[in-house]
């Protein structure tokens, strides 16, 4: 049911990129400092990762685009343990989505190309990840449904939120771009404070083409 509802946002954007007269689509790649929201975060850091993808925008006016996205996108956090010798290490909690932003940018001219800022909500599919050597699963099972033997984290598999952007693109539609994803929903099953966040530095390419009504 999660993955039609998600199938469902992606044929409704392609339908809405048909029906304008302006639409330019490319490429967007680059790299994430992400960290989980969670009640007890002492010892966790930041974890590196990257996101890459599609993106489309769309001309609304002058000075005023809507672009969605498409991107694979790599969340998560590092949190202190111990390992078999007592010695303090780190390991990564990584989980991978497939990603939905739709941002509202305010583009103006300004020198040689476009000064844009942003925001827009966004929709992300846990496609699936790893917590040191155990396994993420994506199937929200709660920690009652599971059992002792079950090494595997669980979790939700939809994760929405908000995303601000802002970056210059050149003429030659060349772009570059800083954004932050602000997890608004818990993915952990049993409701604990989990929310994902991230700060992204993207460099992408559009190709400017116009399409006739």
């Amino acid at each position: 049911m999660k993955k039609n509802v998600v199938l469902l946002t992606l044929a409704l954007v392609a339908t809405t990129l048909s029906s304008y007269a302006q639409v330019s689509f490319g490429v967007k790649a680059g790299y994430n400092s992400s960290t989980i929201s969670i009640e007890e975060n002492e010892g966790t850091s930041r974890l590196s990762g990257f996101h890459a993808g599609v993106i489309a925008d769309l001309s609304l006016a002058e000075s005023f685009s809507l672009q969605p996205q498409l991107l694979y996108s790599a969340k998560g956090i590092k949190v202190k343990d111990l390992d078999m010798n007592g010695n303090e290490t780190k390991v990564s909690f990584k989980m991978n989505y497939l990603e939905l932003p739709v941002n509202f940018l305010y583009k103006p001219q300004v020198g040689a190309g476009k000064l844009f800022v942003g925001a827009g909500p966004y929709l992300a599919l846990g496609l699936g990840g790893k917590f040191g050597d155990a396994k993420v699963k994506f199937d929200g099972k709660k920690s009652a449904d599971i059992d002792e033997t079950d090494d595997n984290v669980h979790a939700k598999a939809l994760d929405a939120g908000a995303n601000f952007l802002a970056g210059y693109e050149l003429k030659n539609g060349l772009l570059f771009s800083i954004n932050y994803s602000l997890g608004l929903t818990n993915w952990s099953p049993d409701g604990d404070k989990s929310k994902n966040s991230y700060l992204g530095i993207s460099v992408g390419y559009l190709l400017h083409s116009g399409k006739k009504k």
